[in-house]
Order: structure tokens, then C-alpha cells, then sequence
């Protein structure tokens, strides 16, 4: 077994931005010296030993410590090629999604090395280009989810492909010419696959929940206007055309990006949540705040890191007439949280998350791994922003103070987006919305009536200023979004 030595080395409440607060400490973990800290893939054996997977080849493990900078580091495997997916079956066997296949790593001899190689699955095909990287999550039943990404025009296309090759979907901006590229794959325990659903652009991280829903965010870009949040169901396609050449169903001879938008927009499944640029510009990985309060207050809510920003998001997210769609805003922003959120896993306890980051190049370099530790100390916050019929009820983390409940203190406009051919796109149709009533149901919950309260994807934005807690702290959060694709019956 290889070790290697030890590398010793506040906004305005109305903005995006988290206040800051006591409530959870970032300690930064280094790599050893010489190593790209650029993290694939994370997750932790039923030891509680760390396992990081670098986009470099190599698999690195360690035991946590206290202090950030006395992890000891060794090498559990290398040679694979852009690893970007992690799952952790004992202390002896892990399985990577890396660009060319599923791979089983074991170590048959238990000296912390793997010593076995074994291709699971590698039904995708491979162009060669440098986008067309693949996340992967476990069904609960032995089989797997992977989420395979589209190439992007920044890149080229080896003269020898892998498996098929599309001509026509070679064309547009980011685009699916080797086999099932844009895809959500289902992998049974026998090494089968299923096509699972279509229309993704980047969806680097897919989640299955504690209650069995499967969701995946989105890059913004080509066919995504801003970012979104899909929960993933089989058969549905969500909105990035190129995938399509691959349907078993669709005609050859068709050029998707040929198809009116009109056309497009009623095949495609609507986003859960659509998060605004200053919210999040690269959905990663999705994770699950664990039940209990050792994470804070927020327990079930989902996580969404961003790729392109340093922040992580926070999904409230509810079924209205049949159909999932919430809030989001922001969980923690900037106080030294570097760019290039790409992974997160929860310690053994449940109280940390760690974030394994890299940033491809876009943006200012900020790789690594951090991680976040909740202090106990409870932040005053929207817990719950959800719908009624008249507009929405926000619930707190704790007692409102005297006046909370003023007209004058909310604000809300709202915008949509549209999903072409062109990269991203500004919010559409903004208008301001007025607040016509509020009323303070609980010590800890406001009901808000607003206008123009319509569904079909409009962004409802709100944010506050004066709402503090009986004890006088703060609101942590300004800013919230709830996308609207039903309304309460």
C-alpha cells in the first residue's frame, strides 16, 4: 500500500447571498503535495475511512481527523479516466463511474490497494470528447443509475469512435453523436440496460431519496435557460433535443434541432424547481439533509452545490396536484467556500458534509475538499417556503418577532424562462407582484397573499427586509424563489 506524506500547509438580508452566522464552521482539507486536487467522486466506507475519487486517474483514502490538515492519505487505485461517480459497497470494494465504463475496484488481499479491475457495464459510447463525462447512483436493488453527459462544441471528436455513431447528432452546441449521451441509463444487478429518460445537457449528479424519487439538476446552456431541478421519471424526455437520436422510437431521418420550439416545449417534462443565475449556474451533486437535527434544521431538504459559483443551494421541495415543484434559496455562500462544487457526502454522524470540488477551467481555479461542521447553533431562517391557494405560507426555524408580519417587509416580482437553442437566457416577462394581505398563523409561520399567483413555470422571487426573531436575530436567508408548474386546488 502507497502513502503519502502529510501536506502541511457578511451581506445584506434581500440579497442572495447567507448572512453570516455561528452555525456552521469550514475547515479546508489538504491533498498531498503534488497531487491535482480535483474530486470526482466522494463517499465514505462503512469504517469511516474518506475515499476521494480524482478526475486524474487516481482513488485516494483516509481516516478523518479532527484537525483538517493531519488526514494521511493513500492511494487505493489510479489509471481511470475522469472518474465522476462513487459507489461504496465495503471497505474492500467500490465501484467508479468513470468515461469508458462502471468499474469494480476490489481489494482481493485486504493490504488497502485494489488489485481487481472489473468492467460492470459500459453500454455508452465514447466520441472522445472531454465533456462526455458520467455520475452514477445505486436503485436500492443492486442495480444503477448513470447519468451520462452530452459533448460540448468547446471540444473535438476522435476519428475512432466507441459504438455508434449519429451524424445527425453530432450537430449543435453541446451534442450527443456516440450512443445514449444526454441520457439517464438503468443498470440492472445482471449488467442490463434500460434507457431511463432523455433530454439532459449536463446533469452532473443524480440523487435517489429516502423515499425512492430520483432527480437530477442541469447545467445552463443550450435548451436550459437557467438551471433546473427535474424529478426523473421513466420515458420522459427533459428538454435538450440532441439526445433524442438515440430514442429506439425516434425517426432517423429527423434533425431534433430542426423541431418548433412549440413542439418541443410539449414533449419536454417541466423542471421541479428553476434556479435564477445568482442561485446557481451548474447543478452537481444533490444530497439529502439527514433526518434529525445533527445537520441543522433542515432535515430532508435537499442540498444542490453549484459547479460555478461558491454556494450551495437549499430545495424545498412538495407534490402540488400530483406534481413535485418548491422554493430554493441559498444554504451557505462565499466566508471562504471556494468555486467548483462538484460533490458532497455526509459524514458517518451525520453532523459534517464534505464538498469535493473542481472547476474544469471555468472560472477562477478554487479545487479541493472542504468540509462544513454544524455548531448546534440553530440559524433563524424560512424552514418551509410552500404554496396555498392565495399566494404562499413561509415557516420559521424559530418565534417571529413583533412586526413580522407588515406588508411592507415582502417583496415578490416574477419571470420565466425559455429553453431554446441559445446559451442560457435572462428572465422573461419580470413584472412586480403586490402582497396583498399577510397574516401571522403561529409564532412560527406567515401566510402571504399575493397577485397574479398563475402556474405554468412562472418564478415567483421574494425577498424581505425587517422579519427578525423574537430573540432578535436575523433572517440568514434573503432571497427565495418558489417555481409555480400547479396551483392547490
Amino acid at each position: 500500500m502507497k502513502s503519502f506524506p502529510l501536506l502541511v500547509a457578511c451581506l445584506l438580508v434581500g440579497s442572495a447571498a447567507v448572512a453570516q452566522d455561528a452555525s456552521y464552521k469550514l475547515e479546508t482539507i489538504p491533498f498531498p503535495e503534488g497531487v491535482p486536487p480535483e474530486v470526482g467522486a466522494v463517499g465514505f466506507t462503512p469504517s469511516g475511512k474518506i475515499v476521494v475519487a480524482l478526475r486524474r486517474s487516481d482513488v485516494l483514502i483516509a481516516t478523518p481527523t479532527e484537525d483538517p490538515k493531519k488526514f494521511e492519505w493513500s492511494l487505493f487505485a489510479s489509471g481511470l479516466h475522469n472518474a465522476c461517480g462513487m459507489h461504496i459497497v465495503s471497505d474492500k470494494e467500490i465501484l467508479i463511474s468513470q468515461m469508458p465504463e462502471l468499474t469494480r475496484l476490489i481489494d482481493e488481499d485486504g493490504d488497502g490497494s485494489a488489485d481487481i479491475y472489473e468492467n460492470v457495464a459500459s453500454p455508452w459510447g465514447m466520441s472522445g470528447n472531454y465533456h462526455e463525462t458520467n455520475h452514477m447512483v445505486p436503485d436500492g436493488k443492486g442495480g444503477y443509475f448513470v447519468a451520462v453527459g452530452t459533448a460540448s462544441h468547446n471540444g473535438p471528436v476522435f476519428y475512432n469512435v466507441r459504438g455508434e455513431y449519429s451524424k445527425v447528432g453530432r450537430r449543435g452546441r453541446n451534442f450527443s453523436a456516440a450512443s445514449w449521451k444526454g441520457w439517464i441509463l438503468h443498470i440492472d444487478a445482471e449488467g442490463n440496460m434500460t434507457p431511463w429518460a432523455s433530454g439532459f445537457r449536463m446533469h452532473n449528479g443524480i440523487y435517489l431519496d429516502s423515499k425512492g424519487n430520483l432527480w437530477a439538476g442541469d447545467n445552463q446552456g443550450d435548451w436550459k435557460g437557467t438551471t433546473p431541478f427535474y424529478h426523473v421519471e421513466k420515458g420522459n424526455f427533459y428538454g435538450h433535443v440532441s439526445s433524442l437520436v438515440w430514442d429506439p422510437e425516434w425517426n432517423p431521418e429527423i434533425d431534433p434541432l430542426t423541431l418548433p420550439l412549440e413542439e418541443i416545449n410539449e414533449m419536454k417534462t417541466d423542471a421541479a424547481i428553476l434556479l435564477p443565475h445568482e442561485m446557481n449556474r451548474s447543478a452537481s451533486e444533490p444530497i439529502e439533509i439527514p433526518e434529525g437535527d445533527v445537520f441543522g434544521p433542515y432535515a430532508g431538504q435537499i442540498l444542490l452545490p453549484d459547479n460555478n459559483g461558491e454556494r450551495i443551494a437549499r430545495l424545498m421541495l412538495e407534490k402540488v396536484d400530483g406534481v413535485f415543484q418548491g422554493a430554493c434559496t441559498q444554504f451557505y455562500e462565499a466566508e471562504g467556500l471556494h468555486m467548483g462544487n462538484n460533490r458532497v457526502v455526509f459524514s458517518p454522524d451525520n453532523t459534517t458534509l464534505y464538498v469535493g470540488q473542481t472547476s474544469r477551467g471555468w472560472g477562477p481555479v478554487a479545487e479541493g475538499l472542504q468540509r462544513l461542521t454544524y455548531t448546534g447553533e440553530a440559524p433563524f431562517d424560512i424552514h418551509t417556503m410552500s404554496l396555498t391557494k392565495t399566494g404562499f405560507r413561509l415557516t420559521y426555524t424559530g418565534e417571529l418577532g413583533e412586526g413580522a408580519e407588515k406588508v411592507e417587509n415582502f417583496s415578490f416580482r416574477r419571470f420565466r424562462y425559455e429553453d431554446t437553442s441559445l446559451y442560457g437566457g435572462d428572465p422573461l416577462d419580470v413584472s412586480e407582484i403586490k402582497v396583498t394581505d399577510i397574516r401571522k398563523v403561529d409564532g412560527k409561520t406567515l401566510e402571504l397573499d399575493v397577485e397574479n399567483l398563475e402556474p405554468g413555470g412562472w418564478v415567483y422571487e421574494m425577498t424581505m427586509k425587517n422579519v427578525a426573531s423574537a430573540d432578535g436575530r436575523s433572517q440568514r436567508t434573503g432571497l427565495f424563489c418558489y417555481t409555480v408548474n400547479k396551483l392547490k386546488k
